[in-house]
């Protein structure tokens, strides 16, 4: 079948609608099935051997750990303490929209989990108050890019799993392009919010309400941070961390007794079905890199992008631009299991540190979940706030541009990712 008749089935299936997952592993069957040199077996032995490893043990606990501290009330507490901060600024129930998204990010892990739970808590209050609907979902979906930078990211801890990069480096990189994310989405909103006179929602409390505000959601807060120089310090490995993060997130329950045990019986049902559901996605794509690499695809691509430009800041910049564009066909997870080790080797020699690639990246690898058609953060948003897609997308290319911006100084600055992994 060869390389492009690969991706011609691999097109095909994407076509019909199939899931991501199911599409994954049809090529790589009908592949092996058309090449009588490869073994059937060996793709069942790619597809097990790719769920084994012990440390996406981590996946299920983090995602445990989130849900939990969700059912203890401290959305609520990030909540108060985000309108505190921003609440009296120009757009500032958006503002807040922004930086409770920041906060949250070292609860869920997941840019899905924090829109669809901003969603519902947000945006029908930022209608109430006079917002664009279209607007509100915009800035829940785009502000939510910030949960997949913070410790714990999963899509941090899938891609250092596939490429052999540090998790703990790779957790304490995404911190400050996390905070430059923020601020370019506080501009852009700041912006949009004086055309359209959108005021502040409240007025000034007072530095003593952002002190209380504060202490109360300081468990949240520091949540992330304990993950993070925990492993970097070697207090405890990733997969430790993630029951740390657990048993951390039940201590807070219990210490707020604001959890029912029919809201941890849920939390449990809902990290078992996101878990389920990226365990088939690694288990496919574990199967496609069997085929990949019998065909020496990441040597050929290696090959090409080497041949186009040695320079990393151009290097950087066209893998962005191919990740994109794949992107708005393949939502971000799969994509970084298939694309991130793909890529690697002209990263390597082109000198480029892997943590800074990393981050890089995944940033990108998010932009195809607000992209049509298949983009997953729109299609969330949209499902929950009843706002069409045309409206949403048009509202979302200001948060587009802070995004690129943000991305260009991440490239040219390298230390804006590795200052903190190298502590």
């Amino acid at each position: 079948m060869g390389s492009a008749g690969l991706f011609t089935v691999f097109s095909g299936l994407m076509i019909t609608g199939m899931p991501i997952a199911l599409v994954i592993l049809g090529a790589a069957i009908l592949f092996v099935m058309s090449e009588p040199g490869l073994m059937p077996l060996g793709v069942v032995q790619a597809l097990v051997n790719s769920t084994q490893p012990f440390p996406l043990i981590t996946i299920p606990l983090f995602l445990l750990a989130g849900e939990l501290m969700n059912a203890s009330g401290i959305s609520r507490r990030l909540m108060d303490f985000a309108t505190s901060l921003t609440g009296h600024m120009p757009g500032g129930l958006a503002q807040v929209n922004v930086v409770v998204s920041t906060l949250k990010g070292g609860m869920s892990g997941s840019a899905n989990a924090d829109a669809a739970m901003d969603a519902k808590m947000l945006v029908p209050e930022m209608t109430r108050r006079g917002y664009d609907p279209a607007f509100s979902s915009a800035i829940t979906a785009t502000s939510a890019f910030t949960a997949a930078m913070l410790p714990p990211s999963i899509s941090l801890l899938m891609f250092g799993f596939v490429t052999d990069t540090s998790i703990g480096a790779l957790f304490l990189a995404g911190i400050v392009p996390s905070i430059l994310l923020t601020l370019a989405f506080m501009l852009a909103t700041h912006i949009i919010a004086k055309r359209r006179n959108y005021g502040g929602d409240t007025k000034w409390l007072g530095w003593g309400t952002v002190g209380r505000t504060f202490i109360a959601s300081l468990p949240a807060l520091l949540l992330p941070l304990v993950i993070a120089f925990g492993i970097r310090l070697g207090m405890f490995t990733p997969s430790e961390a993630g029951a740390v993060a657990v048993i951390y997130a039940l201590f807070f329950c219990a210490v707020t007794r604001e959890a029912s045990w029919s809201e941890v019986y849920g939390a449990m049902w809902t990290t078992a079905a996101t878990t389920g559901a990226i365990m088939l996605v690694l288990a496919a794509t574990g199967a496609l890199s069997f085929v990949l690499t019998f065909e020496r695809i990441p040597q050929a691509v290696a090959e090409q992008l080497v041949a186009i430009t040695s320079e990393p800041h151009l290097l950087l910049m066209l893998i962005c631009v191919l990740v994109f564009v794949v992107g708005i066909f393949i939502e971000g997870l799969p994509m970084i299991l298939i694309l991130a080790p793909m890529f690697l080797p002209a990263v390597t020699a082109a000198g480029i540190d892997p943590v800074h690639y990393g981050v890089v990246f995944v940033l990108v690898s998010l932009l195809g979940g607000i992209t049509p058609p298949v983009g997953t953060l729109m299609a969330t948003t949209c499902a929950i706030t009843k706002v069409p897609m045309g409206p949403f997308f048009r509202e979302c290319l200001p948060f587009l541009v802070a995004i690129v911006l943000t991305g260009l100084v991440i490239i040219f600055i390298p230390q804006t990712a590795t200052w903190l992994a190298y502590l």
